[in-house]
């Protein structure tokens, strides 16, 4: 990612140490086994929806043999097939940077929520590997709400800029 892609506006005498974005399939796919489920789900109630259509159609049974299947393949398609195209578009939309001043995030998908974190508010981190260089860090701040920086791709080089005091490290093991 070059200078001219960054969506931020820095401060004077603000440098940037890092800056990247997920791994595109490590974090389109993050949730493989929900998408796998979710598709069984959504082709079963899919045939589900064809039969009750078909008996409402031509039998004259009553309309809820074809409602209720449908809001449950809807509700499937979001969870299966739907959440892999989602977390792909979003991918698109998602930066991460470090500052010597602050840590800045940008998530995108309908509205842009950008949030920027203080470093010198930085307690520690928790590590979720996925692979050999792959790997979602779990960051704490004091006053606010852990920040989650999804399939970083060789994230030591983003974890040898943390400052060093209180720097605690969490490894949860392999997905």
């Amino acid at each position: 990612m070059s200078l001219e892609n960054f969506p931020w506006s820095l401060a004077e005498n603000e440098t940037i140490l890092w800056q990247g974005r997920p791994a595109p399939r490590c974090y389109t796919f993050r949730h493989w086994l929900q998408a796998a489920i979710g598709t069984v789900l959504f082709l079963a109630c899919s045939f589900w929806l064809m039969i009750g259509i078909q008996l409402v159609y031509y039998q004259g049974h009553s309309w809820w043999l074809a409602v209720a299947p449908l809001l449950l393949v809807l509700g499937a398609f979001f969870i299966g097939p739907g959440q892999l195209a989602l977390a792909r578009l979003r991918w698109d939309e998602i930066f991460y940077a470090l500052t010597d001043q602050r840590l800045l995030v940008r998530n995108k998908l309908i509205f842009c929520k950008s949030t920027t974190y203080q470093i010198s508010d930085y307690k520690s981190h928790k590590q979720k590997k996925y692979g050999r260089h792959l790997l979602s860090i779990q960051l704490f701040f004091k006053g606010s709400a852990p920040v989650t920086l999804e399939c970083l791709e060789h994230a030591e080089l983003f974890l040898n800029h943390l400052p060093e005091k209180n720097r605690k490290s969490v490894s949860e093991k392999p997905v």
